[in-house]
């Protein structure tokens, strides 16, 4: 052994442990943020399996509504009545499903040489059209909020030290009012696809800092072994059937539609303290996030992939799910206020990391334990390139729609460099 790698060895052992020491520490912060208390993890991975292995037996006997309804039905002391039970079993499915067709849209767009900023720009215009009330540039700066404040809240808990008052309160709120300072750009011939390119990056950024939580996945492998109720079983074949399916593939509705029914229970006894108030819409597409992160994960951790085309995967996955985010918003209207965009991104903030994380841990291990292995391998390889994205993504922030993004901008520079 030469004296340069003897002499280098006590330093990448050190490296290792700081990198451990900070990845447990994320994964503790996150467990504060998803679960209510220490007896709340085993019960929430408990009711998750239960759905799980109900869809097994019954995906091939009984439609996908029938079933879910009747899952749900198990647990009469969380819902008013079977018209609750029905309304969330129908938002479930009808979130899930959208977002699956609105993937399928872009890969075909992608698949035709085509951008995805320029699908995104289409898709908000699809929207403005159907509903002539829209504002287009009001639209898109809602959209790009949702993942702005987002980004600065997960930034906040990858680095605490960083001092709260880099960013003012209000940007990083559940109930945050930063769209009062809205000042959108004209969305016109000449900007769309700008606009557009702004929140692209913005979920580029998302997916990269979502990257960098290694904690989420150990927190994920820890409510697993906190149950430990069926490690003997045999693994789910729906799960099986979803990992090993391609990153383009839009099939596997009724596989993720199953694990949000047991999270949606799981939130409703409050054994989840980040989806205290949540809609089953928030619900579903956590749920569904979570599982499309966790794919790509196994996917490099299986050597199939790079790190970044991981990433991009995640990317393209979080534009999806908040582009279906918004059309949700849109179609509930004045019911959800004026400051939608902020308070539907805390999907895409620490607590729709800490729950996706739990998803993904707990869907991997139940689709065997291999897969469950592969995921966290994915993690750890993708941290690297994960902050190489984030230094990257930060220095091209424009203020297009909002002065948020200024703000957020001025943060990562502070924090990142």
């Amino acid at each position: 052994m030469s004296s340069s790698k003897v002499l280098s060895s006590p330093d990448t052992t050190v490296q290792r442990l700081l990198e451990e020491r900070e990845q447990e520490r994320q994964a503790d912060l996150l467990d504060q943020v998803a679960f209510t208390d220490t007896a709340s993890a085993p019960k929430a991975v408990a009711v998750i399996w239960s759905f799980i292995r109900s869809y097994d037996q019954h995906r091939n006997e009984m439609p996908l509504d029938q079933w879910l309804t009747q899952e749900l039905k198990k647990y009469p002391q969380l819902w008013q009545g079977n018209a609750e039970v029905e309304a969330v079993a129908r938002t479930l499915i009808n979130s899930i499903s959208r977002t699956h067709q609105h993937k399928a849209s872009l890969q075909q767009h992608l698949d035709k040489g085509k951008s995805a900023v320029n699908w995104l720009a289409r898709e908000l215009e699809q929207d403005v059209q159907n509903n002539p009330e829209l504002n287009p540039s009001e639209y898109a700066g809602q959209v790009q909020s949702m993942l702005a404040s987002a980004n600065v809240s997960l930034a906040q808990k990858l680095d605490p030290s960083v001092r709260h008052s880099t960013v003012p309160d209000d940007v990083t709120g559940n109930s945050s009012p930063i769209l009062a300072e809205t000042q959108p750009t004209i969305w016109d011939e000449t900007s769309r696809l700008e606009i557009s390119r702004e929140i692209n990056k913005q979920a580029l950024l998302n997916a990269a800092l979502n990257a960098s939580y290694h904690g989420a996945r150990i927190l994920g492998q820890r409510t697993w072994n906190w149950w430990r109720g069926e490690e003997n079983a045999p693994a789910s074949v729906a799960m099986q059937a979803f990992f090993d399916s391609s990153l383009k593939s839009a099939d596997h509705v009724g596989a993720q539609v199953a694990v949000s029914g047991g999270v949606m229970v799981a939130a409703k006894s409050g054994w989840l303290s980040f989806f205290r108030d949540a809609s089953a819409e928030e619900v579903a597409t956590t749920t569904y996030v979570g599982l499309e992160r966790a794919k790509a994960l196994y996917k490099l951790g299986q050597g199939d992939i790079f790190a970044d085309t991981a990433i991009n995967a995640i990317e393209q996955t979080t534009m999806v799910a908040a582009r279906s985010l918004a059309q949700a918003a849109e179609h509930e209207g004045a019911a959800l206020g004026a400051e939608w965009g902020a308070a539907l991104g805390t999907v895409f903030g620490p607590g729709g990391t800490a729950i996706g994380g739990v998803v993904g841990g707990v869907v991997g291990r139940a689709a065997g334990k291999a897969v469950g292995t592969l995921i966290e391998k994915g993690g750890r390889k993708v941290i690297e390139v994960a902050s190489k994205v984030v230094r990257k993504v930060v220095g091209t922030l424009k203020d297009v729609a909002t002065k948020t993004v200024e703000r957020v901008s001025d943060f990562f520079s502070s924090l990142f460099s």
